[in-house]
């Protein structure tokens, strides 16, 4: 649709519109078992550029609920990692934690969504209240 906000509702020529929108890279979230058990299914579907695991929702779904380090949901991602390297899929994450970048950086991961932004304001202001206290 041309009338979207994408298209500056209806300001952007319409062809060159839907050449822009038609190049756009396909992301699909992973989050739970069902998925994982259908994913060779799911990575042979044309299209897919990057498959992006959510790693709180799969400890959940694996009933280690927050324990994105837990090593059943490490192996799972990991599982997840090489299957999608094998069909040249990238594969991409959420991390809150430098160390949990740096490692799956390292573990193929190619798509890295790093905290969220209240997240990074807050651990921001606390680090400024921190320093201030420190030095009275």
């Amino acid at each position: 649709c041309r009338f979207v906000r994408a298209a500056h509702y209806s300001a952007l020529d319409r062809f060159d519109y839907f050449k822009m929108a038609n190049e756009a890279i396909v992301i699909i979230q992973l989050e739970g078992q069902e998925a994982i058990d259908n994913l060779d299914e799911i990575l042979d579907v044309q299209g897919i550029d990057i498959v992006f695991i959510g790693p709180y929702d799969l400890s959940q779904s694996l009933g280690v609920a927050g324990q994105v380090e837990h090593p059943a949901v490490e192996a799972k991602m990991r599982e997840i990692v090489s299957k999608c390297e094998s069909k040249g899929i990238f594969a991409g994450t959420f991390v809150d934690m430098m160390d949990n970048a740096r490692k799956w950086k390292s573990a193929g991961i190619k798509y890295l969504s790093y905290s969220v932004d209240l997240g990074l304001f807050y651990e921001h202001c606390k680090s400024i209240v921190e320093n201030l206290k420190q030095q009275h």
